[in-house]
């Protein structure tokens, strides 16, 4: 395989960041200092050099070994055994490679029907949204004024924020701790009444949870419908996606920057959609256009439009290490969910006791998970 980071040196470089609640309160993340892994030396069992034919899931995933995929299984074993040591409070782990389902793992108390919760991978969804509405010329391009889907901001400075400030957190709007945010009654109005305290187009700061919520209302006003309602409508139909849940505040805003509840191999599936370059079995459901647009930040070493940076991949993450990470070259994805709990009455209204728990792991990094993944293929 010509893409083996090991091979090419190329360092799956993520940031590792410790986060208030939902994804952070805004802060820049610390890079974790890569460290490279060794070319596999060898296999224990054969190991299929391809050409691969390319599946796709029905409303059942097929399971090959990885070894008919191209991959040793040795590697995805070590990566196992590191995302489920003691401490590390990991729920779920998947591999897809070529369309199949070649490695899944959980705790013993999950299985593969338990929920998992997205936290901020909730934003590369939105982000996908936001593309799609582009496409049904819902939206008519980055550069539209936001105002033109928040009445209150004409007329105002902030009529000068557009989409492409919204997508790459350069709104220069007030930045809200993410966990003020997360327990407000009304987390779509505090988000709209943050005061500028800069020019837009200006990179006050790298991630704004707030942001996020305000891309999911211009969804909702643009194409009459909420994001949830959207996401399945126009992804989850065709994806035969049929387990997401979006919490909300407790005035029926959807929380567009994190908490998508659903099963990991429903995430699977968006990873796969984004993999192959927003087609799903002979349909478009994102634009080849807007996947190329939204992931070359993250294929730049550079968070940008709710996508971070994953080598010559593209990775959503969420706080307490939930991944989904996509490497396009190899039509590898690889997903790590934590053991979640629904808090409260069970329903997924933010208010109250309502709300999420995931621990975070003790001895887990997202780039040292990725790199033995990456060691299950042969030189």
């Amino acid at each position: 395989m010509n893409n083996v980071f090991a091979v090419k040196k190329l360092i799956v470089i993520l940031f590792s960041f410790i986060l208030s609640a939902c994804g952070g309160s805004g802060s820049s993340p610390t890079l974790p200092t890569p460290t490279p892994t060794p070319t596999p030396t060898g296999c224990s069992v054969a190991v299929a050099t391809g050409p691969f034919a390319l599946a796709w899931p029905a409303q059942s995933w097929e399971f090959r070994s990885p070894a008919s995929q191209g991959m040793c299984p040795d590697g995805i074993s070590d990566a196992m055994t590191y995302a489920f040591t003691s401490g590390n409070d990991t729920g779920a782990v998947l591999v897809i490679r070529n369309g199949y389902i070649v490695a899944e793992e959980y705790s013993s108390d999950r299985m593969w029907s338990s929920l998992v919760t997205s936290w901020s991978v909730a934003k590369s969804f939105t982000s996908a949204l936001v593309g799609r509405a582009i496409d049904d010329g819902y939206i008519q391009n980055l550069e539209q004024s936001v105002s033109d889907f928040i009445p209150s901001w004409q007329d105002s400075q902030k009529a000068d924020i557009t989409l492409n400030h919204l997508m790459t957190i350069s709104t220069a709007l007030e930045l809200i701790d993410g966990g003020v945010l997360y327990n407000t009654e009304d987390q779509l109005q505090i988000s709209i009444d943050r005061a500028l305290i800069g020019t837009p187009g200006e990179k006050l700061y790298n991630y704004s949870n707030a942001d996020v919520m305000l891309a999911g209302e211009v969804i909702k006003v643009a194409t009459g419908v909420k994001a949830s309602t959207y996401l399945d409508n126009v992804l989850n139909t065709d994806l035969q996606a049929s387990t997401f849940e979006w919490w909300t505040d407790s005035k029926d805003h959807d929380l567009t920057y994190c908490c998508l509840d659903g099963i990991p191999r429903d995430f699977a599936r968006f990873g796969l959609l984004y993999s192959r370059e927003g087609q799903w079995d002979g349909s478009t459901i994102v634009s080849k256009e807007w996947v190329d647009t939204s992931t070359a930040p993250a294929l730049s070493n550079t968070y940008g439009y709710y996508w971070w940076p994953a080598g010559d991949g593209f990775t959503a993450l969420g706080l307490h290490d939930q991944i989904v990470a996509v490497f396009p070259a190899d039509d590898l994805i690889v997903l790590r969910f934590g053991r979640y709990t629904r808090l409260g009455d069970g329903s997924t209204v933010r208010t109250g006791n309502n709300s999420h728990s995931t621990v975070e792991p003790e001895n887990f990094d997202t780039s040292t998970f990725l790199n033995l993944i990456y060691t299950a293929f042969e030189d």
